[in-house]
């Protein structure tokens, strides 16, 4: 079975306050978009994985972990054949990794009947159980609790710079520097989005870890603008490092957002 997993973009994400176990609340606008890993998946007499760039096969990798995960959770252990073929950009805040544990997640439920798919995907990543779901949806919690929204419609264009973010550093300093708290309205933001109101999009664009780059690496920020002039509206994915621009009257862009968060190719 051939999966494509899409990635996605925060329109908006704010970290909110750090709990007691070290884990982080937030609020966020999340949307699928067109750029897609491509996971093959098949049975075999042992676990063989492959990829088009260099990933262990370990617990720093994502399919590692919902392997894990499926068969302590379910007692069903798995040997299958894996190949995946990487084109979302990583690190870069658009969810490669997290996408790719919901395709072989999704994938696994499907096979043996299980619905709890979402309570394994809880104990993935923050953002697997939104990929599970994909489309639009507001995301609360730590990434557990999904809002879904209808898709919009909407075409970006991306920039990524060289440089990549660490998700766990760029929290560390949110929290050094002070940075947590509300910003803005998602529903607020969808809203404008939807119905072409430019300021309820201006008012509440927002991501807590553009403003944190914009004081470590305002260059980034230069750059960005400098790449997608004409944009009228930037911003940051994620916890970076990667924008995208869009314009609410003007629909032509490189990469389009998407309703469906997998395609099935057997």
């Amino acid at each position: 079975m051939i999966i494509k997993a899409y990635a996605k973009v925060n329109l908006y994400l704010s970290v909110l306050s750090k709990k007691d176990n070290g884990f982080h609340e937030i609020i966020s606008l999340m949307h699928n978009i067109s750029i897609y890993d491509i996971l093959e998946v098949e049975e075999s007499d042992e676990t063989v994985f492959s990829s088009n760039v260099n990933l262990p096969w370990d617990s720093s990798n994502t399919l590692f972990k919902t392997m894990d995960v499926f068969e302590k959770l379910t007692g069903i252990k798995q040997k299958l054949r894996i190949k995946l073929e990487k084109h979302i950009p990583s690190p870069s805040g658009f969810g490669g990794g997290s996408a790719d544990a919901a395709a072989l997640l999704w994938y696994l439920c499907q096979k043996y009947k299980i619905s709890d798919i979402a309570e394994m995907a809880k104990l993935i990543g923050s953002d697997v159980p939104f990929f599970v779901e994909g489309g639009c949806a507001i995301v609360e919690g730590i990434g557990e609790k999904i809002h879904k929204l209808d898709p919009l419609d909407l075409e970006i264009d991306l920039y990524i710079p060289k440089i990549g973010f660490s998700t766990k550093r760029m929290y560390e300093l949110v929290d050094k520097m002070g940075l947590c708290g509300k910003q803005g309205d998602p529903y607020e933001l969808y809203d404008g989005i939807k119905n072409a109101d430019r300021k309820k999009v201006s008012s509440n664009l927002y991501n807590t870890f553009q403003v944190l780059t914009a004081q470590i690496h305002p260059e980034i920020i230069s750059q960005a603008k400098e790449k997608l002039t004409g944009k009228e509206f930037i911003l940051m994915t994620g916890s970076g490092s990667a924008f995208f621009g869009f314009d609410l009257y003007k629909t032509k862009g490189d990469v389009h957002f998407v309703a469906r968060p997998r395609l099935i190719l057997d």
